[in-house]
């Protein structure tokens, strides 16, 4: 019965969704946190913020090699963080913490414990209008080619310019504050084929760096008009006909039945490094298009030029926001990444991606190709309860396939927050197959 249950939910979730979308790209394993939201002010009209946040994470897991006892997990974590903010533009951020864990049984017992201190952001920010920048220690990303997901020492710059939107990126990083390395509260919890996420990352600063452009066009950009009679127009006597119009709900209606492109992107990435032996160049174009009914599809591709593993990575995404009239919404989400090698056997294998797809295996840019797929919905109400279905799956090598469920909801004015886990992995890798059930209780204040 568990099996056939288990069989129907698989085809469930797969036949739910087709391809994956942006935003279910985007939904990888994440170092899950609610400190950002949490920040409260010391005293009023002192602009100095802080917060603490504590995780636990208690589970078990079968093993997937041996007729051997369930094996258990834990981790648990506590961060703090100050928010500076001098003349409204400028911002200090420094957060870290205490964390301990202890993975599964199926690794090396000299390594399946740890207890440490550290840091895990301190960055200068200043904001102005159209322009942004971080520098220091920051979690950055670069425009939306799931190639650096990271934390970086060193700059992040975004700027506007009409229609186009410039970010650039830089800086080196390490493994001891690596997004996947020591403060991730999920990033040890599995260990099951490789515990070590930040393996090829250097030591050292400008061992393993990275340097990317990307330029962002939207073809519906409209300058905004200034008129000189706009103090006229604001007392005229038909003024408030201008936003009741009987037409306005027509035309509103028009622009959803449209198909237009939302936004172009191009990309130049390069990893380089004392520890890298081949400058990776990456070059991409990525293209958003909105189609009736408020579906978001999104599309593209990247080629890595990197010696002998020359290849082409392509995507194709999928998705649509429902909401609801009591407040509720659903997300659905589907998507495709497919690889086309140039070298016989190529690689893609940017080092900073951390894409870490499905809660057990972390499937990641060099499983490529994989579908990934998800189904969540947020109800409404003072619990904010969200239930979620998630299924991913690789096509070749060991052609794992996982599908996890997962049920949540905040209490106690949002500083509670709690979340159950279930999984299920098959592979050709292991013996049979896995099955995780774990529970993630997070507070903040």
């Amino acid at each position: 019965m568990a099996k056939l249950f288990l069989k129907g939910l698989k085809l469930a979730i797969i036949f739910s969704v087709i391809i994956i979308t942006s935003n279910s790209v985007k939904a990888q394993m994440e170092c899950r946190s609610m400190l950002g939201a949490h920040l409260t002010p010391f005293k009023k009209n002192i602009p100095i913020l802080w917060a603490i946040e504590g995780t636990m994470a208690p589970g078990i897991m079968t093993s997937p090699f041996t007729d051997s006892e369930n094996t258990t997990l834990n981790g648990g974590m506590v961060l703090a963080a100050l928010d500076f903010t001098i003349l409204k533009k400028h911002n200090i951020y420094i957060e870290g913490g205490y964390k301990n864990w202890k993975n599964s049984e199926l690794v090396d017992e000299i390594t399946n414990k740890s207890r440490h201190f550290g840091v895990r952001q301190v960055f200068y920010s200043f904001e102005k209008n159209t322009f942004k920048i971080k520098l220091g220690l920051h979690e950055t990303k670069l425009g939306d080619f799931y190639l650096v997901d990271e934390r970086i020492l060193g700059a992040s710059i975004d700027k506007e310019f009409g229609a186009f939107t410039f970010n650039l990126r830089g800086g080196t990083v390490m493994k001891n504050f690596a997004r996947m390395g020591q403060f991730c509260t999920n990033r040890h919890l599995y260990g099951i084929l490789n515990p070590d996420y930040t393996e090829n990352i250097g030591k050292k600063p400008g061992e393993t760096n990275l340097a990317g452009f990307v330029i962002n066009w939207n073809p519906n950009y409209k300058k905004e008009k200034i008129n000189s009679d706009d103090n006229l127009n604001n007392t005229d006597e038909f003024s408030d006909f201008s936003t009741d119009d009987e037409f306005s709900d027509i035309e509103e209606n028009s622009d959803k039945n449209k198909i237009n492109i939302s936004n172009i992107a191009l990309l130049i990435y390069n990893e380089f490094g004392s520890i890298i032996p081949d400058h990776k160049l990456y070059t991409g174009l990525m293209m958003e298009i909105k189609l009736p009914y408020e579906f978001l599809i999104q599309t593209g591709g990247i080629y890595q030029k990197l010696n002998n593993n020359n290849t082409i990575v392509f995507i194709a995404a999928l998705g649509k926001n429902i909401g609801w009239n009591n407040g509720s919404n659903t997300m659905i989400n589907g998507a495709f990444i497919g690889k086309i090698d140039i070298d016989e056997n190529a690689l893609f294998q940017p080092l900073f991606s951390n894409l870490f797809i499905g809660e057990v295996m972390r499937l990641d840019a060099t499983d490529f190709p994989l579908w990934q797929s998800e189904i969540k919905h947020n109800f409404s109400g003072k619990l904010k309860l969200h239930f979620a279905l998630k299924a991913v799956g690789q096509i070749k090598g060991n052609k794992t396939n996982e599908q996890d469920i997962e049920l949540g909801f905040k209490t106690f004015k949002n500083h509670l927050k709690l979340s159950a886990i279930l999984s299920r992995v098959e592979t050709i890798a292991f013996v049979k197959d896995l099955y995780m059930a774990r529970l993630e209780v997070r507070i903040a204040f």
